[in-house]
């Protein structure tokens, strides 16, 4: 566990936005080297953030419950997951933009970074939309379900809290 976590940290530190343009016909595109390796990087700490500090919180009821403190700070770590899952989320739309075959992607996942974004915005603030929470919850399977057919399985990785205040 400790290896893979050293490895995604070395991955994040090198996943920078370093990215060139080429022209195509007229066109610009954008190019990521290891953009496919990155994307599955990208999208599986995103849902893993999800996952891990919102949406299993949320089935628990540790959102809304558990005492003051506690109930605030899931609150508090349930804020953070979003933002750092919608960063994480721009991070692979931008690597989906730089390949061909991940291109089929954009759309599920610009409709996740709409939902991740509006999400982190409310936890933030302290208000918990169950409904909001849900729709997150299926956009990711449909994203899942849209990268699998895509042959790019994204595997969940959790971050760990210093990651999610890191941004």
């Amino acid at each position: 566990m400790l290896a893979v976590l050293l490895v995604l940290t070395l991955g994040l530190s090198a996943c920078g936005s370093s990215s060139s343009t080429s022209s195509t016909s007229g066109s610009t595109q954008g190019t990521t080297s290891f953009a496919k390796t990155k994307f599955v990087l990208h999208a599986g700490l995103a849902f893993g953030a999800f996952h891990h500090f919102i949406y299993k919180p949320y089935k628990a009821g540790n959102l809304t419950s558990g005492g003051l403190l506690n109930h605030k700070l899931a609150l508090v770590k349930a804020g953070l997951a979003g933002a750092f899952a919608y960063h994480e989320v721009k991070l692979a739309l931008v690597d989906a933009k730089s390949s061909p075959l991940l291109s089929r992607l954009l759309s599920p996942l610009t409709a996740l970074s709409n939902r991740f974004q509006a999400l982190g915005t409310q936890l933030k603030a302290g208000n918990l939309d169950a409904s909001a929470i849900e729709g997150a919850n299926t956009q990711t399977g449909v994203t899942s379900a849209a990268a699998q057919a895509a042959g790019q399985p994204i595997t969940e990785a959790t971050p760990s809290v210093s990651q999610l205040a890191g941004g």
